[in-house]
């Protein structure tokens, strides 16, 4: 279908602009945004003031992610007709996702006045509220939303979210545990993989790969400073530390597991002749990329690529990686078969008690030191060096760590 083209030599009747904003609508929930986009400016040509067309062309623009248009052209619907609540819930979301909270919180309340139960406007106070951890009240739009709208699975999860926040564990459990009974859940193994670490059922043996890559791209921008200026994040240095003393034994080729943004690989370059850089999230590789201290970067799940390089390293190093590994024994066996004879691989966990790992509220899991040491005994590795080291902060405390240095024995 296509928009209508504007007739010539005479004004253009209201009932040809409004054949013409069907057309492009219709266009436009077809998921043809060029067509409809055009049509939509095509009409603001000759009625620069039409508010369906600025309120949809906003929404549009917003869905190709420019949110600074989005908000310009929602914002001029509003001051054509501010009587229409699911504009100016659009135009919070825009001023949302532009980082203009107060601005946005103020659209979203100017929506519910006009329509107390409107869906958008509450989804997307919620979140904003959520974000600005006024969590009581994030947790009073979600019960509103889903008085209105009870099988919108998201919105149960939110509630989840609230509720853990406020230390309702048992309310927040039953809360992802519904979102778990609609169909249209939009993560469900994320579900599953926070209610493990809730107590709500049994922890995988890793984490999803979607999971942390998302967490990753997400995170990539802002993960040095934060990382290191915020939690005080000493990893890659305290690894180098322990490597010193092997240093000198000709560690030609070397590879980085989980590489981030290249905080290790910096340390790392001047001690091998060849250096890798693995990691699941391609931000994070962009972002180690502009380091330009790896010969290659590979996007790739670490023990799958592992599997495919057999004897090709001499040195291998997981810094900060094993804490989205349950497991570590496929990890271990893989590194293994990669490394050469008498290879080295030194790597950190977070540290726990107990036998086995542990997922922990945070979504990360822990390991016991003696589980590593059983893995390494067992799988053709010495134990060369293990220290205890706080590895980062949260919250202002320190995460115990432990720092492993193995060599592969034949």
């Amino acid at each position: 279908m296509r928009s209508r083209p504007p007739p010539t030599g005479r004004p253009v009747t209201e009932a040809a602009l409004q054949g013409r904003y069907r057309d492009a609508l219709a266009l436009h929930r077809a998921g043809q945004l060029d067509a409809a986009e055009a049509g939509y400016r095509g009409i603001l040509a000759a009625r620069p003031k039409s508010f369906h067309a600025l309120h949809m062309l906003g929404v549009l623009r917003g869905q190709r992610d420019d949110w600074a248009e989005a908000e310009r052209l929602i914002a001029a619907a509003v001051q054509v007709d501010p009587n229409v609540a699911a504009a100016h819930a659009n135009l919070g979301n825009a001023r949302r996702l532009l980082g203009q909270r107060a601005a946005a919180l103020d659209s979203y309340e100017r929506s519910l006045r006009l329509q107390p139960a409107n869906v958008g406007a509450l989804k997307g106070r919620g979140l904003l509220l959520w974000e600005l951890d006024r969590t009581e009240e994030a947790l009073a739009s979600y019960d509103t939303l889903l008085a209105v709208e009870p099988d919108y699975a998201d919105g149960w999860i939110m509630r989840g979210a609230c509720l853990d926040k406020l230390g309702r564990l048992e309310e927040s459990i039953a809360a992802y545990r519904r979102a778990l009974d609609f169909e249209h859940a939009s993560d469900p193994e994320k579900v599953r993989y926070v209610l493990a670490s809730m107590g709500g059922g049994e922890a995988p043996a890793r984490s999803p790969v979607h999971y942390v890559r998302s967490l990753f791209d997400k995170y990539a921008r802002r993960f040095d400073d934060h990382l290191v200026r915020q939690l005080r994040y000493r990893g890659p240095a305290l690894v180098l530390e322990v490597l010193r003393p092997f240093l000198g034994e000709g560690l030609r080729d070397a590879v980085d597991l989980g590489c981030g943004t290249g905080l290790g690989g910096e340390l790392l370059r001047p001690h091998a002749a060849r250096l890798v850089g693995i990691d699941l999230s391609p931000k994070m590789l962009e972002e180690a990329g502009r380091k330009q201290v790896y010969d290659s970067l590979v996007e790739a799940d670490m023990v799958a690529w592992l599997a495919g390089q057999r004897l090709t390293y001499d040195l291998a190093v997981a810094i900060d990686a094993f804490i989205y590994l349950g497991d570590l024994a496929p990890a271990l066996a893989a590194c293994r078969d990669a490394l050469r004879p008498g290879g080295l691989f030194a790597f950190t966990i977070e540290r726990s008690d107990g036998d086995a790992p542990r997922l922990l509220g945070s979504l990360r899991y822990a390991h016991p030191p003696g589980y590593v040491r059983q893995l390494a005994e067992a799988g053709g590795w010495r134990i060369e060096s293990e220290t205890a080291h706080a590895l980062r902060q949260e919250d202002r405390q320190d995460v115990a760590g432990q720092l492993f240095v193995l060599r592969r024995v034949d």
